[in-house]
């Protein structure tokens, strides 16, 4: 199959995302702006770190005036599940040359990994499934940074009275409902979401990557007894 038809297939199965994206980018842009971060600031940190929910973080901080050591940290911490989509994907890019991986590391993101797994059967070949990811996550890339640059320039004009902040929960559970597929995928996510609610009130984010890492830990136990399972019938 040509790659361009299989890279516009990749940006086509983001497009339903974006609608949770763009609320989320214009949120980050309003709050750069709220801060005092000019344009430059704003876009030199959405280029570098790439990472909404990092950002809003880090945003935060900086106009509590926390040390900037505790902002990285803190930063880091959010993204840890990066580790975990890096380690579902490492099997994929194994075979690239480092370039291929270092675009593909840099463009990793919630909806990038999200939008590939759920497609994952589309395609048999692996050069197939690689340029179907880059599809997807040069358009959810690029959705970002216009979505955040409106944002700064626009959103202080919006009215008071219009709040974007349910955009960023819909956008993740618009992530998460078309991966359930099957009884442990749906055990796992019910899970996960429970355990996210009880560890709210940790440090550091820490509640969520708690909540992943038992999430996915089940989800391993559960999928490998079905399996011990079916071989025993």
């Amino acid at each position: 199959m040509k790659k361009r038809t299989v890279f516009l297939t990749g940006l086509k199965a983001m497009l339903p995302i974006l609608p949770g994206v763009i609320p989320f980018g214009l949120i980050m842009g309003t709050a750069a702006s709220n801060a005092g971060l000019n344009i430059f600031e704003t876009m030199g940190m959405n280029i570098i770190v790439l990472a909404g929910a990092a950002q809003l973080v880090t945003v935060d901080l900086l106009t509590k005036n926390v040390d900037s050591l505790v902002i990285v940290f803190t930063g880091l911490v959010i993204n840890i599940r990066m580790v975990l989509y890096s380690a579902a994907f490492s099997p994929l890019f194994e075979q690239s040359n480092i370039l291929t991986k270092t675009v593909a590391s840099y463009m990793l993101t919630d909806q990038s990994y999200a939008v590939s797994i759920a497609n994952e059967g589309l395609y048999n070949k692996r050069n197939d499934k690689i340029v179907f990811y880059f599809g997807g996550a040069i358009t959810m890339v690029l959705c970002w940074h216009f979505s955040v640059v409106l944002g700064l320039v626009f959103g202080n004009f919006a009215p008071s009275s219009i709040s974007l902040d349910f955009a960023v929960p819909l956008s993740f559970m618009a992530l998460t409902i078309p991966t359930i597929k099957n009884r442990p995928a749906l055990l796992v996510s019910i899970l996960s979401a429970v355990l996210s609610i009880l560890f709210y009130g940790l440090p550091y984010n820490l509640g969520l990557v708690l909540a992943a890492g038992i999430g996915i830990a089940f989800g391993t136990i559960l999928t490998e007894n079905l399996t011990r399972r079916s071989y025993e019938i």
